[in-house]
């Protein structure tokens, strides 16, 4: 086949689209599937150097073709995983390093996509993303690169023609896809693949089975498609094939800036029609006629980009996450370019091409002075950040603080905000009675609009000391989370705490939830969440549901926005709580609603979600409240409880980040301030009072 730089030229525009995605480029959505393009060319492209191979000498020499691939990809990996590891060892967070002791023998394995599966690493999940997460798609074709010539020599044994090659492999990309398909569908799950949920999208898009599609395509299409051997095919016209270049690639663009990761529709649907797109311009691009391919995919520059590719693909991810260029911001995203350019520019040349000549074979057979204290250096060096890397200890962002006491006192008090509780007007929000002092019609107010949440009641709750730990049961996202793993020490002589929380998932499992900043998250990855509501309600006891830090913002439903507090955001709202308590009432537990908490959120290291503007917006609290007290008013065995007056009332708690680290989520002295205010309610939920 010769070099072909068309096909450089389709893998520049396609390493182009996903860095776009990774920058968080909403224009560039669907930028993901350019490595759906990558899989196609690999499998085009091996599979034909295999043919000539055994065109030439009648054999194919899996020694030779595992050293070339050696060659070509290990030594640049290795600079980019030795110099992402003491960047974190240096500079990184606590959090980064741990993530790091975890992703490491993966992707040194070129195992990264099962890791991740296994290891419950959504890909598509936007907070304190992995500086390793990329690696999936490079250890999916290591993976190929592996299987494949053994495959390949079996159906040269085995078949006589190269059509009924095709054909085969033609069969086997089918079922890749409809493996994906019934794994997003819900199938059960053999041999304990984690394919329920969130984990159903993660294990379509990262595994093996499911992503050799496009790669067995490419190589059923170099079995019956090589135009370079047939003579006299540069005289066809060039128009006809322009035509299917032009349709090719405006499918592949419109992919790119609208196709969605977690859509249902993208497992087969989208990822074939890539597959097929990338199959049409591959089949241009190496035609003898096709003069506008030339042209296009053929240009210097996309050339050059594509012929780095690799090197691109490799530094952009990690340059990103350290920048900050993950969010669609401009100016940062031109910061990572420059450096992902200049890093892999330098290694491109001194590492990539290099070795790819074998020049570390023929510095070691030339026995060159201190070879043997070069190679002692690398063992050593590769020991120790080994050892480095396993001394790291695992982190938790959200455990913290110093140890509390659980003290149990009645409450004996009325709230406060009984005069604010007696004064708000009931109001109808989406069917369910309750008090707000929004209407459903009006307009948000904004931050600066200070409103204390409504209460529960402000009758006084007798002291019930159970006669042996109640089972509460801690519902809903990391909020949730956070106060399960930081409870008082001796809360265990009262309660049986058991941590059903999810991060980031609320009660929805569809949608996307937006903020006024450019920050979204899809819920897609919350699928089944509520089923892992059931399951831990079921032995009973009282089921403690923490919600807000994402019911606070607009939400996006097929397409459409429902802003928050609209009629249409109401309805949602409680149809999915009702949904999502029935469940848990249904499962044989008493539900409480806690009271959501007004939230002050800023900026600090390791969070991962930016400072939401409308966490930190009380009148949103406020109406988030009335809408959960007007549900559980009206709802048999749902209660609504009510928080610490503190979040709302004093500044100097509620702001103190030993309280809550992030404004959002609580540490240890937050956990207490809450489990201890709610106690006399839940132990008198759980005696029947």
């Amino acid at each position: 086949m010769g070099q072909q730089p068309g096909l450089d030229g389709l893998r520049g525009l396609s390493v182009l689209a996903v860095i776009a995605y990774h920058a968080g480029f909403s224009a560039f959505h669907g930028g993901f599937l350019g490595v759906e393009v990558f899989f196609v060319v690999s499998g085009y492209l091996i599979t034909t150097l295999l043919l000539e191979e055994h065109e030439r000498s009648a054999t194919v020499s899996l020694r030779s073709f595992w050293v070339r691939r050696a060659r070509r990809l290990l030594p640049a990996l290795a600079v980019v995983l030795v110099a992402t590891t003491v960047w974190v060892l240096i500079w990184g967070s606590p959090e980064q390093a741990s993530q790091m002791r975890r992703d490491l023998p993966w992707a040194v394995g070129y195992l990264a996509n099962w890791g991740q599966i296994l290891g419950d690493v959504p890909y598509f999940a936007s907070a304190d993303p992995p500086l390793l997460r990329h690696l999936w798609s490079l250890a999916v074709e290591e993976q190929w690169y592996v299987v494949w010539p053994l495959v390949f020599i079996w159906l040269l044994r085995r078949t006589r023609s190269d059509r009924r090659r095709a054909r085969l492999v033609v069969v086997g990309a089918v079922v890749s896809y409809l493996v994906a398909w019934w794994a997003v569908r819900g199938g059960s799950a053999p041999m304990g693949w984690p394919v329920s949920g969130a984990d159903r999208i993660n294990f379509a898009y990262l595994s093996t089975p499911t992503r050799a599609s496009g790669l067995l395509l490419g190589a059923a299409a170099a079995f019956v498609w090589r135009p370079w051997r047939r003579p006299g095919l540069e005289r066809l016209p060039s128009r006809p094939l322009d035509l299917a270049l032009g349709i090719s690639l405006g499918v592949l663009v419109s992919v790119f800036i609208g196709a969605d990761l977690t859509a249902g529709y993208m497992y087969p649907w989208v990822l074939a029609l890539t597959a097929i797109a990338s199959l049409v311009a591959i089949g241009v691009v190496v035609h003898p006629a096709a003069s506008g391919a030339r042209v296009v995919l053929g240009n210097r520059w996309i050339v050059a980009v594509g012929r780095r590719s690799y090197g691109l693909y490799l530094w952009h991810w990690p340059v990103f996450v350290v920048v900050g260029a993950t969010e669609g911001g401009l100016g940062s995203f031109l910061v990572a370019s420059a450096v992902t350019v200049v890093l892999s520019e330098v290694a491109y040349r001194t590492v990539e091409v290099p070795m790819r000549s074998g020049a570390l074979g023929r510095w070691w057979t030339r026995r060159a002075p201190g070879r043997r204290a070069v190679v002692v250096a690398v063992v050593a060096s590769v020991v120790s950040l080994s050892v480095a890397v396993a001394a790291v200890d695992e982190f938790d962002p959200s455990i913290g603080g110093k140890e509390q006491e659980f003290v149990l006192t009645p409450a004996d008090e009325p709230s406060d905000d009984s005069a604010l509780a007696e004064s708000v007007v009931p109001t109808t929000l989406g069917g369910v009675v309750g008090t707000s002092t929004i209407a459903p019609s009006e307009e948000v107010p904004s931050a600066s609009t200070s409103v204390a949440p409504i209460v529960a009641s402000t009758t006084t709750l007798p002291l019930v000391t159970p006669e042996e730990p109640v089972r509460l049961v801690v519902l809903g996202d990391s909020q949730a989370g956070s106060l399960a793993v930081n409870l008082p020490s001796g809360i265990e002589e009262f309660f049986e705490v058991v941590d059903g929380s999810s991060d980031g998932c609320s009660i929805h499992e569809s949608g996307i939830v937006r903020s006024s900043l450019p920050f979204a998250l899809d819920m897609a990855m919350c699928e089944g969440v509520l089923d892992r509501w059931e399951r831990r309600a079921t032995a009973g006891g009282v089921a403690l549901v923490v919600l807000g830090a994402w019911d606070v913002l607009d939400l996006e439903v097929d397409g459409v926005a429902r802003p928050f507090a609209s009629l249409e955001w109401n309805a949602i709202f409680v149809e999915r709580l009702d949904s999502a308590v029935s469940r848990v009432v249904d499962a044989g537990a008493t539900v409480a609603l806690l009271e959501v908490a007004c939230m002050r959120p800023v900026d600090v290291e390791g969070a991962g979600v930016p400072a939401l503007p409308e966490r930190g917006d009380d009148a949103r609290v406020t109406h988030l409240n009335s809408v959960l007290a007007g549900y559980a008013e009206a709802t048999d065995g749902v209660v609504f409880v009510e928080g610490p007056d503190a979040w709302c009332a004093d500044e100097v708690i509620a702001t103190d980040l030993d309280y809550r680290w992030d404004g959002v989520h609580v540490y240890r002295p937050g956990a207490k301030l809450i489990i201890e205010t709610v106690a006399p309610a839940l132990l008198a939920l759980a005696a029947g009072e």
